[in-house]
């Protein structure tokens, strides 16, 4: 049995509709990108998160209490399994005076969840703070 009529056919709907053809086929060759990128994407992004948790020494876990976590509270996240280093903070929300505007105020922490330095160092007194690199146009430094 010969295809030729078949052939012909498919010809003739190629350029009789050839817009229609090149969008599906675009359309075809872009669906075909996305799902091939997005499966090589997902062990990429996987190992960059690693590295950054690992850089950063970010926590596995936090935990926050509206009231702040007494002596009884820190003994028992310390005596939890899996727990290798355990490092107590605080922070403030407060609303500068005379705007809209909030910021969140943590406390220094002792090598979990550190901070990267852009420009300058950590605060290295009491009278010194950090902030971050996306306020750095909104307010002078020193």
């Amino acid at each position: 049995m010969s295809k030729r009529i078949l052939w012909k056919d498919a010809w003739q709907a190629i350029t009789h509709s050839f817009g229609r053809f090149v969008a599906i086929f675009l359309l075809m060759a872009v669906s075909a990108l996305a799902l091939i990128g997005l499966k090589i994407t997902g062990p990429d992004m996987r190992k960059s998160a690693t590295s950054f948790f690992a850089q950063h020494q970010l926590a596995d876990l936090t935990v926050t209490s509206n009231y702040g976590l007494d002596s009884q509270d820190q003994k028992i996240i310390r005596q939890q399994n899996g727990v290798k280093k355990v490092d107590f903070g605080y922070l403030q929300d407060e609303t500068i005076k005379q705007t809209g505007q909030a910021l969140r105020i943590f406390s220094k922490t002792n090598g979990v969840s550190g901070w990267q330095t852009v420009s300058g160092h950590l605060p290295r007194s009491d009278q010194e703070i950090a902030i971050s690199y996306l306020l750095k146009d909104q307010y002078r430094l020193g």
